[in-house]
């Protein structure tokens, strides 16, 4: 078995010669003392090279810009990419996603907001929603039958009890 060649990416000159292009592309986007000093540069491939500047936003200690420039093959002048703000190490990092279902706290709801439930939830039972009748509609809305899902025999248990200990219960 043979291993395919691989070859380094060889840093174009042009490219890594064009660090003020690149940071006047960032100077199109935020004030010119956000940006630090010039902190090298990486070949992405043929004529692709990207250059790193440190940033002096007090919000973003330990990012860095980065600005990818490159040229067309037999051209001399260099465009650019892309500029983006990468973070670097020791960068503040928000932390992992978590699901909505799962970074609630007491307090985050008020009166009126409506949550999805899960499938599996106890509180809730499947409707009846088939009618080959052609009935009055708005009665069988009433009663549930309309509806995907409904209150179980444990659903109405726990709201007759929320509503009996609560502020409008019938001791008021």
């Amino acid at each position: 078995m043979t291993r395919p060649r691989t070859r380094a990416a060889v840093v174009d000159p042009a490219c890594a010669a064009a660090v003020d292009l690149a940071r006047s592309a960032i100077e199109e986007n935020v004030r010119p003392e956000e940006i630090g000093d010039h902190l090298g540069v990486e070949s992405e491939g043929d004529r692709v090279v990207t250059h790193y500047f440190t940033c002096l936003d007090r919000a973003y200690r330990g990012w860095r810009w980065a600005v990818t420039v490159a040229r067309a093959s037999r051209a001399r002048k260099v465009t650019v990419s892309e500029v983006v703000l990468l973070p670097g190490t020791g960068a503040l990092l928000p932390p992992e996603w978590v699901p909505w279902s799962e970074r609630l706290r007491p307090g985050d709801l008020g009166v009126g907001d409506l949550l999805p439930t899960s499938e599996d939830d106890v509180r809730l039972a499947p409707g009846f929603t088939q009618t080959e009748d052609d009935v009055d509609r708005q009665m069988i809305f009433e009663y549930g039958l309309g509806r995907a899902r409904v209150l179980s025999p444990t659903g109405r248990d726990r709201a007759v009890r929320r509503w009996h200990a609560g502020e409008s219960g019938p001791h008021t």
